[in-house]
């Protein structure tokens, strides 16, 4: 029998869906979090607190990555300014 090598490649657009998509899910978390607490002591639905804090902070990074990619993609850069987070250079 010979042994055979097999090369797998990486899909970088997948990498950065699946990137994009987590870092979307924690930030939606980490908002909604604060939201619920909110919404307990000022008497409104604590579902609905925490939908609308964790949408909203969504929408802005949506909104910041898409326009970022008026070119047709997006750099790592461009989605960590996105997320608030600034390249740092050496």
């Amino acid at each position: 029998m010979s042994k055979t090598s097999v090369n797998i490649q990486s899909n970088s657009t997948i990498a950065k869906f699946f990137d994009l998509g987590q870092r979307l899910m924690s930030l939606f978390i980490a908002t909604a979090l604060p939201a619920i607490t909110g919404g307990a002591v000022l008497g409104v639905s604590v579902g609905k607190s925490a939908l609308m804090a964790g949408f909203m902070a969504v929408v802005q990074v949506v909104q910041k990555l898409a326009q970022a990619s008026t070119d047709g993609s997006l750099t790592s850069e461009e989605i960590a300014e996105a997320f608030g987070k600034t390249s740092k250079t050496r």
